[in-house]
Order: structure tokens, then sequence, then C-alpha cells
């Protein structure tokens, strides 16, 4: 990441992230975006899914980071980025097939396609979140993330009844959405 960011401001772009404000996480992905994108660009093919599992790490990282250790945010959600992605090259591996198998579509490694696609995550999580509540939001990232509803409802320390509640409702408010229909 090239531009500098007054520690203050991220600090309070971060607490934004947190408490869900709109807008605050766009604002965080335009900022840690040429990170992203080196980042994906570094672990070669696949690059559209990986910009999505690099996006997802992001928000993850402004949840988890409290800065109490000393790294900066930066670094943090480096290593954060960096993980998830090897994790999902991982488990894919364990399933030994492409991380796009439904369209077998994806961006690769070219730096003008990232940048489309990047911008493409960007309006799909613009309009999550203009969607689903932020309860919802979470349990939908941390079910694409393999988690199951037992583990999502440890995690957020809510019944597991809630969490398939919760998924529930995101997935009627996104077809809904992009269908039109309730079906």
């Amino acid at each position: 990441m090239n531009q500098r960011v007054d520690p203050d401001d991220l600090s309070a772009l971060l607490r934004a992230v947190r408490e869900g404000e709109k807008g605050a996480f766009e604002k965080l992905l335009d900022l840690y975006r040429p990170l992203l994108v080196s980042t994906v660009a570094s672990f070669g093919e696949m690059g559209g899914v990986m910009m999505q599992e690099a996006t997802i790490a992001l928000y993850r990282a402004a949840l988890a980071y409290r800065g109490e250790r000393g790294t900066t945010f930066g670094l943090f959600a480096k290593i954060c980025v960096t993980n998830a992605l090897t994790s999902a090259l991982r488990r894919e591996k364990r399933r030994e097939g492409p991380l796009d198998e439904e369209s077998g579509e994806g961006p690769g490694t070219d730096p003008e396609d990232l940048l489309i696609y990047a911008e493409t995550v960007k309006d799909f999580y613009r309009l999550s979140t203009e969607l689903l509540s932020p309860f919802e939001l979470k349990t939908v990232i941390l079910r694409a993330d393999g988690y199951s509803n037992r583990e999502i409802a440890d995690i957020l320390k809510k019944s597991e009844k809630s969490v398939a509640n919760a998924l529930g409702r995101a997935v009627k408010k996104i077809r809904e959405r992009y269908t039109g229909s309730a079906l």
C-alpha cells in the first residue's frame, strides 16, 4: 500500500467497519485494494475467486484487529489475506478441483482484469451491506468460509437456530434482489 493513512483516521475507519456503518468497508477496501491485488497476483491463477477470498479476509481482519500488540493494520491485513489465500488453495487441492468449478471463469492474473473484478466484488459487498443486517452478513461470510451453523453459532455467541434463520433471511433477500422473486 503506497498511500499513507493517519493512524487516528484508520482507527476510526476500522471502528466504523466493526460497527457496521454503511460505506466504511468500501473506504477500507479502496485504501487496501493495491495490497489485495498484489497479494492475489502473487498466488498466480484463479485470481477471481482468490480476490473474493482476499476481500473477505480483509473484512475479517478489520473485525479482528485491535492493535494492542504493536502490529500495524497493514501488516496484520497482509498476514490475514495471505493466510486466507493459502488456506483456500489447500482446501481446493484436497478437493482436487478448481476454485471456480461452476463457471471456470475468473480474471486470471492480468492486473486490469483483477482491478475490474475487485470493483465487482466491491459492488457486490456494497449491495450485500444494503440488503443484509450486520448479523446476516457475518453469518453469510462465515458460512462461505466453510463454517457449519454450529461453528458460526459458537463464534458469534448466538443460538444455532438464530444462525439458521439469519442465513435463510439472507438467501431470501439476495434471491429477491437478483431474481425479482421470493421463490
